[in-house]
């Protein structure tokens, strides 16, 4: 018997694959690790090129993968990585969500960057469409979560606060095991 797939299910395996090879190329655990960040704003090809021109202090590589698009994974000098991705709708970047370095150094900087261009575009060309950004992610249970993304410096805080709640609970663990060693060791 043959299943017709539906266009939702077509889109999430699309997604899918996008985010496992990012995770690949990202050396992410998982592909729930990965997040998007996708502007939609009619880009031309013509202003990825200039983009990647703009953004000439960081080492670019195109990647092939199942991107939907042509991608290149941008790395800094600390060795942070991000990818973007062009599409005819605009610009997507794809980042991992533990990952800090990367989200408070290059998300900002090819966002700023995108931004500057774009300000100098003809004005019939939109910044970023109605809509604004998107974000996008798996959850634990693989369900695709697509929502609107609050302004870049508000991801920024959102994951620095996460980052600091895994260190709390990380520090604290290891309180309690010096803690229990140190008990055994005053025990005759």
């Amino acid at each position: 018997m043959t299943r017709k797939v539906s266009p939702e299910d077509r889109r999430k395996k699309n997604f899918l694959a996008k985010f496992q090879a990012a995770a690949v190329e990202l050396n992410a655990a998982s592909h729930r690790d990965v997040e998007s960040l996708k502007f939609r704003d009619s880009s031309s090809f013509h202003g990825y090129r200039d983009l990647l021109t703009e953004l000439g202090s960081l080492k670019v590589v195109e990647i092939q993968g199942n991107y939907q698009g042509r991608a290149w994974k941008l790395t800094n000098a600390d060795d942070n990585s991000v990818i973007i991705v062009e599409h005819e709708t605009g610009l997507e970047i794809l980042y991992i969500v533990g990952a800090v370095a990367s989200i408070v150094s290059l998300v900002p900087l090819v966002v700023n960057t995108w931004n500057r261009m774009r300000g100098h575009w003809p004005p019939h060309r939109g910044r970023f469409g109605p809509g604004g950004s998107e974000r996008r992610r798996f959850d634990k249970k693989d369900q695709l979560i697509e929502e609107p993304a609050p302004p870049v410096e508000a991801i920024m805080f959102q994951h620095l606060l996460s980052q600091y709640d895994r260190l709390s609970e990380r520090i604290s663990s290891l309180e309690a095991e010096v803690s229990s060693l140190k008990k055994r060791i005053d025990s005759p």
